[in-house]
């Protein structure tokens, strides 16, 4: 009987500390969180010397997917806020990849770039490579590259070497507008050397 007392008193203890205990658990939880909330923040460097002054990213990666299926992504070195335009970001080693919906690789690097959050944008510039995982290793000026539609193109003339032989051209285009997948165009006078077993 006494055994019976006993744990009927420790039961009842019991729902009382557990609760309790419960309680003091997550309100520690909770408490840490809002320690480190400050730790969220995008973490930008400051007052990087005189020849990187103001706010700088290191080494940042932008992932995204376009409502036509692609995959995109965009890698830099250094990305700093345009002084001017908080929308603007100015970038250093930027590179960009796209893999469509039916397969095709597409990928492009600039010494330098700007990113246009607010029109979801992105410009390599300088000596732009661009490779094709289909064969096509081509050099141009400048690309703009669509973050939210798959589309790419270049701003000028675009050389280099395709699956069958070299290539020129005044322009390169892929864009999503063919019914069947998406279409890679040579327009502006194109110029091809046929290199068989190339």
């Amino acid at each position: 009987m006494a055994f019976e007392n006993f744990y009927s008193r420790l039961v009842a203890w019991l729902k009382i500390l557990l609760p309790l205990a419960a309680l003091g658990i997550l309100s520690t939880v909770v408490f840490f969180a809002r320690e480190n909330d400050g730790q969220r923040e995008i973490p930008f460097l400051t007052d990087g010397g005189p020849d990187t002054p103001g706010e700088r990213l290191a080494a940042p990666e932008f992932l995204g997917l376009t409502s036509d299926g692609s995959e995109v992504i965009l890698r830099a070195s250094q990305i700093t806020p345009a002084s001017d335009d908080p929308n603007t970001l100015i970038a250093n080693e930027l590179s960009g990849r796209i893999e469509t919906f039916s397969g095709r690789i597409i990928q492009a690097a600039a010494p330098t770039g700007h990113i246009d959050v607010a029109g979801e944008m992105a410009f390599l510039e300088g000596v732009v490579s661009v490779d094709t995982s289909d064969g096509f290793h081509l050099l141009t000026r400048d690309l703009t590259t669509r973050l939210d539609v798959t589309f790419a193109e270049t701003g000028g003339a675009v050389r280099g070497e395709a699956p069958f032989g070299a290539l020129e051209a005044g322009g390169m285009l892929l864009s999503s507008e063919n019914a069947d997948g998406n279409l890679l165009v040579f327009n502006g006078g194109v110029k091809l050397i046929y290199q068989p077993g190339s």
